[in-house]
């Protein structure tokens, strides 16, 4: 349910917009564009320092791992260590060139974004290939050998308890905190892109990734605008009442991952765009939480999908909860059982 996949979304929400957004487009280019190479500019042309640029002949393709719109990521090698090659499809320098421009700029966009973090929680960034296949582009990033947390929590083969969704939650909440540090909005948080390495038993690792449609905040605000995936999506975005955002959008998305976590499900995987969209803006529509769910996960992921932006808590106050949430359970599951004394 990408925006940027769904024509018929596009349409219903194009309304939604406020009458100054349009006078948005030159600062929302700017702002996504700092440093990058001017439109219609020949990429070679762009001073690339400070990004590493890796040869696609240093590259080994090894698997295909997903496929979208505009991209497919493959796990391949370089330089004998695993990596994650991000490749734009060819058919999208097919079309217009105002199109080949905006795809162009999101690429560096997203590049130069990550060239600039260094977190345990965030996906790393190695370099940029400009001479892929008929001249296209790729990021390559670090490998997580589960892949998308999405994707973990399908499986049936991949039982996680709660002491690992906690720690899952608690380290992209400590990725978000950073990122939000750097004066980053992620706008399209979700489990699909969290990434996760279950290698260690005792001790899963998620990192958030895929900064396709981040933006660099100024002041206290960032241009919005309708962008990121719509169940997730916070009513600010959607409901028209100002052009302008602020990094709680993340906050919001961020609570319908923990209910992501919590049940292993898709919110509203079988409603329409229309109704959803209705709920949302409405503030009449939230996943359904589960009995089983215990009141302070309840009360954190309800504050984070709260209405009002300025009622949802900051990062650094979720991952802190999460952290102690993460600790009490820690501490329960070590104590012996207290009829173990009894049954010698």
């Amino acid at each position: 349910m990408k925006v940027t996949e769904s024509e018929e979304f596009g349409a219903m929400v194009e309304n939604l917009r406020t009458p100054d957004c349009e006078h948005e487009d030159d600062e929302k280019t700017e702002t996504r564009n700092a440093g990058l190479p001017p439109l219609g500019s020949p990429l070679a042309d762009y001073d690339a320092s400070g990004l590493q640029i890796i040869m696609n002949d240093d590259l080994e393709e090894l698997k295909e791992l997903g496929s979208g719109t505009f991209g497919t990521v493959y796990h391949g090698k370089w330089r004998g260590s695993d990596v994650a090659i991000k490749r734009i499809k060819k058919s999208c320098f097919a079309g217009r060139s105002s199109e080949q421009e905006r795809l162009t700029g999101e690429f560096w966009g997203e590049a130069e974004i990550l060239s600039k973090l260094h977190h345990p929680n965030v996906v790393a960034f190695y370099g940029v290939v400009k001479d892929g296949p008929g001249g296209t582009l790729a990021t390559v990033t670090e490998y997580m050998v589960d892949g998308s947390l999405r994707h973990v929590l399908v499986r049936k083969d991949r039982h996680l308890d709660r002491r690992k969704r906690l720690i899952i939650a608690m380290d992209a909440a400590f990725g978000m905190e950073y990122l939000h540090a750097k004066n980053i909005v992620h706008f399209d948080l979700k489990c699909d892109n969290l990434l996760v390495n279950l290698k260690d038993p005792s001790r899963p690792i998620c990192k958030v990734g895929d900064f396709g449609l981040s933006k660099i905040k100024r002041n206290t605000l960032v241009s919005g605008g309708v962008r990121g995936t719509l169940p997730w999506m916070a009513p600010e975005l959607l409901n028209g009442s100002s052009s302008k955002v602020s990094e709680k959008v993340d906050v919001f998305s961020f609570g319908i991952v923990l209910w992501e976590i919590l049940t292993g499900e898709e919110p509203y995987a079988n409603m329409h765009y229309g109704a959803i969209i209705g709920g949302i803006v409405n503030n009449t529509l939230r996943p359904t939480i589960p009995t089983y769910c215990d009141s302070d996960w309840r009360i954190l992921m309800e504050e984070c999908w709260a209405p009002n932006p300025t009622a949802r808590p900051s990062f650094t106050e979720i991952a802190g909860r999460l952290r102690v949430m993460t600790t009490a359970v820690t501490s329960n599951q070590s104590k012996p059982p207290a009829h173990n004394k009894a049954s010698k």
